[in-house]
């Protein structure tokens, strides 16, 4: 099991680096998504797996729901 981060990220950078994280595993199947794309508003099925992929890496590694972090943004 992944240790926990000790460096306290601020919500936009969890969102950005789980949006970083859907874009390379949006490439990992052959497509390339243009420069800042945000992949939490997709709906293409290819990119919405990508952001839930990412999600799901950020709660394994980090123990970070992005959701909550994604909705104290847009509070």
């Amino acid at each position: 099991m992944a240790e926990r981060q000790t460096t306290a990220r601020t919500d936009q950078q969890i969102v950005n680096q789980t949006n970083a994280l859907a874009a390379k595993l949006y490439a990992i199947r052959g497509y390339e998504a243009p420069k800042g794309h945000k992949f939490w508003l997709a709906t293409h099925p290819h990119e919405v797996e990508a952001w839930e992929g990412a999600c799901e890496a950020q709660l394994m590694l980090t123990h970070t729901d992005v959701g909550d972090a994604l909705s104290a943004l847009t509070d």
